[in-house]
């Protein structure tokens, strides 16, 4: 990329950036200066980018970075780690990996047996409490507990076969890769 490209890149995505490192860090002047590292980190690093598509996302997750090392960094800070405004981005920053990540677990758990399908879908996606799924479906509190978490131990296990995932510090999803030669995953993800 040469540096008009990189320049029209920047100014594309400078004040989307500075706003939500705003949101993070209250002071303006430390604000910019995290924006200033962005620039630099994107500079250095974007023919490390392999997937153009994903820039959106990849610029998130280097502001992300940023604000988290501005943070751990400042030894007077008077904005302790804790006290950071969640740091975990929001599905529009995200850009389209929660669509993916929906769409890729949904088919999965779909495939899960009924006994553990129906617990978890209860329990994770229409918010209900144990005590109420083990009443429904006329099982004991701790035959809901776990078979929930072995829906979520089988869940975990097919996308880790399937795929190799980057974390952020938070445990959210920033980027996924499949792995080629595992004819096991489904191909919806």
């Amino acid at each position: 990329m040469n540096d008009d490209e990189m320049s029209i890149t920047w100014n594309k995505f400078r004040s989307e950036l500075l706003n939500y490192i705003k949101k993070k860090i209250q002071n303006e002047a430390d604000a910019e200066d995290i924006l200033q590292e962005v620039f630099i980190k994107m500079y250095v690093n974007f023919e490390q980018l392999e997937h153009h598509e994903k820039l959106r996302s990849w610029l998130y997750k280097i502001t992300n970075n940023a604000i988290i090392d501005f943070v751990r960094k400042k030894k007077d800070s008077t904005i302790p780690l804790e006290k950071v405004e969640n740091l975990s981005m929001t599905p529009q920053e995200l850009s389209n990996m929660n669509d993916e990540m929906l769409a890729c677990l949904s088919s999965i758990l779909s495939e899960l047996p009924e006994k553990y399908r129906i617990p978890l879908e209860m329990h994770d996606l229409k918010g209900m409490k144990h005590k109420e799924i083990a009443d429904l479906l006329d099982i004991s509190l701790s035959g809901s507990k776990t078979r929930i978490q072995r829906a979520k131990e089988k869940l975990r296990k097919v996308m880790t076969d399937c795929c190799e995932f980057e974390f952020d510090v938070y445990g959210n999803i920033l980027d996924y890769r499949r792995h080629d030669q595992n004819k096991d995953c489904n191909s919806d993800c």
